[in-house]
């Protein structure tokens, strides 16, 4: 009987064990896979789209290219400029057009800026042009956009999905440094427009998550930004 006692205890023991793994894991997952976006109309963390749009602009043309989170293969710098700021939100890097797959560890509690699709045109990279001629510029290269895709863990969202989320700025002023992103040799105060589709999660638990985004475009015309322009991006992201 004692050996009989001591089985069933032990295996009562394991059956605890096992649900409590099990719980943990679970409530992990769930964390996870709950990740959700904030509406377009909303003023997500007390800021509407266009704002936190302008925002991502200041943080990217603000860095000088040797160490833009914007040319890192890895992302092993997608933090800098980020860490020491206040922000409610933790704006994930764009490339140059291509596939990028990176990791980054980001402080659980913030949200994410994801710009499946975007375009900024300052007059540093457009001399003596006027702000009717940026923001007419921007517009034409995102009215070009023939994809989006966005997928945050197990929940995907297309193209219709995600049409409703473009924005078009108002002009606004950065501060560009010197040897600065996008082929910017001499930098200072310069006027942007910027356009595109900008997407802000719920914040981030403790955990890991995985973003895809990628989406396409084919632009005619002189006024275009650019003829073509392809991304994919993936970030394993690191909430801590």
């Amino acid at each position: 009987m004692r050996n009989v006692r001591k089985q069933t205890f032990c295996l009562a023991i394991n059956s605890v064990l096992i649900v409590a793994i099990l719980s943990i894991l679970s409530s992990t997952a769930t964390a996870s896979s709950s990740l959700n976006i904030f509406p377009p109309d909303s003023k997500p963390y007390g800021l509407s789209y266009s704002e936190h749009a302008q925002n991502f602009w200041k943080w990217a043309y603000g860095i000088p290219a040797k160490d833009n989170p914007i040319n890192d293969p890895t992302g092993e710098k997608c933090a800098y400029g980020q860490s020491l700021t206040n922000s409610s939100v933790f704006m994930l890097p764009i490339n140059n057009g291509g596939l990028s797959e990176r990791t980054c560890k980001v402080t659980a509690g913030k949200g994410l800026l994801i710009p499946v699709m975007q375009v900024a045109i300052s007059d540093k990279e457009y001399p003596g042009a006027s702000v009717e001629q940026l923001s007419e510029s921007a517009k034409k290269d995102q009215d070009s956009v023939n994809s989006l895709y966005l997928k945050i863990d197990d929940k995907e969202y297309n193209y219709q999905d995600l049409l409703k989320y473009r924005t078009h700025t108002q002009p606004f002023e950065v501060i560009i440094p010197n040897n600065g992103v996008f082929g910017i040799v001499e930098g200072g105060p310069s006027k942007v427009v910027a356009d595109g589709f900008y997407i802000i999660t719920e914040p981030l638990q403790k955990g890991t998550y995985q973003i895809q985004f990628k989406s396409s475009l084919i632009c005619t015309g002189e006024e275009c930004a650019e003829a073509n322009f392809v991304q994919d991006i993936k970030y394993n992201i690191i909430a801590e």
